[in-house]
């Protein structure tokens, strides 16, 4: 039963990382100065102060490698929608970017209903059926919002990192980078974005605009997903 339960998650890792480093490839680029990420957080009611410093420090030591650092701009006390992450990206979707903020990142904190679907996976697991636990994500169209699981509570989470490791993984995404193998077009993407905000200037750091091209401006993504 554990054999086949850990053959599960290993699959879904696979099939949900961002990428592993190619350290030589890297290193033939320049990231420039030091950049700054500012995030507007939606922190749990359950989730303390000392568990988001926690987090942004996690993700930031990945930063540092592109010489970017996340910033926490605003704190907004939040209560987790529903019991999916569906419900928490609907919420988001419908989000104005405030002044101030590059990105919103809400951080969810454990629920009942989290450990409760942990052990109806175990039971689903008896009859080869797969699940598949939600530890974060990010939109697609343009990487600028999204959430993570704040706690690490099922073995599941446990055995891909934790908490700390889906923050960096989804901080990818808030970068634009998609799933891949290796880490090495993301690489460019990255410098991308940061040729890029040394051109825009320091009011707001750059997203992906859908089918290329990037978003430089609050207003420009305010209007993209609320149309005003």
């Amino acid at each position: 039963m554990r054999h086949i339960r850990f053959l599960l998650l290993i699959l879904l890792t696979s099939c949900t990382t961002v990428g592993f480093h190619r350290s030589s490839v890297r290193d033939t680029y320049e990231y420039g100065k030091m950049k700054f990420i500012r995030v507007c957080v939606w922190k749990d009611e359950n989730v303390s102060k000392e568990r988001m410093d926690y987090l942004f420090d996690s993700w930031n030591e990945e930063l540092v490698l592109y010489n970017l650092q996340a910033k926490v701009a605003q704190v907004k006390d939040w209560q987790r929608p529903g019991w999916t992450g569906k419900a928490i990206m609907e919420e988001l979707y419908k989000a104005e970017l405030p002044d101030g903020c590059d990105r919103i990142l809400a951080l969810a904190g454990v629920r009942f209903s989290d450990i409760a679907y942990e052990f109806a996976s175990y039971i689903l697991a008896l009859f080869f059926i797969p699940t598949f636990e939600v530890l974060g994500a990010v939109d697609s169209p343009t990487g600028t919002r999204g959430f993570v699981l704040a706690h690490t509570a099922s073995l599941g989470h446990l055995l891909v990192g934790g908490a700390a490791n889906t923050i960096v993984h989804e901080g990818y995404h808030l970068l634009g980078c998609g799933h891949a193998f290796y880490l090495s077009e993301c690489y460019g993407q990255i410098k991308e974005l940061k040729t890029t905000s040394e051109i825009a200037g320091d009011s707001f750091f750059p997203a992906t605009y859908p089918g290329g091209g990037f978003i430089t401006s609050r207003k420009q993504l305010n209007y993209f997903f609320l149309g005003r």
